[in-house]
């Protein structure tokens, strides 16, 4: 298994270029191709009471042309940010929703990387984390806007929880997995488990007939919103893999919280898959 592409949601602010400068070296590490996607809507114009349709009309077609060129600047920015480390580089602009145009766009990819969940002024031209993750049917690799560990990760800590997601996104991380130096898994309260006692030891051992040097750790918590366990796993490693909420796991209050957590405060690229 392997990633052919990925993706990654621009915007045009500082954080969203040092995101495409990391997808653009995980691309190139790992010889897949690179998508930038960005999409706004124009921004409304003043129009005066007195206007009349014909002025409208020129003040809207002014508004779609200033995105356009903001959307052209962007692409070439987001050219510049990878530069020549990766062989297969596009990119998708357009006008509308950015949300829903990263979920089209997702389509093509095996991997979306967006930045964090964080409130923003603009709700029609941020992309929402929480829908790309629970409706675009791909892993997500959330990137914090000051990150600064290395695009592919040397020591990798996987949240197990014996449940879907969690066996789902250690799947779809193996690409990275088999890179790492050191895997770390650790066991998380096994809210939705059925064998508790054996599961991190099958996972383990389903790590190494993949060729990872996993191990278990002897770290444990009931929760990824223990504050000490995040700030120890942010400690020693680059990346976190974990399980997601899904639509039919809203019920389960644990994994919702611990899917917050990873899409808003966590201070290393999370990897994560419902």
């Amino acid at each position: 298994m392997s990633y052919a592409e990925i993706l990654v949601a621009l915007g045009d602010d500082e954080p969203a270029f040092r995101r495409a400068a990391f997808a653009g070296a995980l691309a190139g590490q790992l010889g897949a191709g690179l998508r930038g996607v960005m999409s706004r809507w124009p921004r409304t114009p003043q129009i005066e009471p007195s206007a009349t349709i014909g002025m409208v009309g020129e003040l809207l077609a002014e508004a779609r042309t200033c995105c356009s060129l903001d959307l052209a600047a962007a692409e070439t920015r987001f050219r510049d940010s990878v530069g020549a480390r990766v062989g297969r580089v596009s990119f998708t602009g357009g006008i509308g929703s950015m949300t829903e145009a990263v979920l089209r766009n997702g389509r093509r990819a095996d991997l979306i990387v967006i930045g964090p969940a964080v409130p923003s002024d603009d709700e029609h031209d941020r992309c929402d984390a929480r829908a790309v993750l629970s409706l675009g049917g791909r892993p997500v690799m959330v990137v914090p806007s000051d990150c600064a560990a290395p695009a592919v990760p040397r020591r990798i800590a996987v949240a197990w929880r014996d449940c879907r997601p969690a066996r789902r996104v250690l799947r779809e991380a193996l690409p990275l997995l088999r890179r790492a130096e050191q895997v770390s898994v650790i066991a998380m309260d096994e809210v939705l488990s059925v064998t508790p006692d054996s599961s991190v030891a099958d996972v383990v051992d389903f790590l190494h007939g993949h060729g990872v040097p996993a191990r278990a750790t002897d770290r444990t918590g009931s929760s990824l919103l223990c504050e000490g366990l995040l700030r120890s796993i942010e400690r020693d490693a680059d990346l976190l893999v974990a399980p997601a909420y899904c639509s039919n796991q809203l019920v389960s209050s644990e994994l919702v919280r611990q899917t917050t957590q990873m899409l808003t405060r966590c201070r290393i690229p999370c990897l994560l898959a419902n």
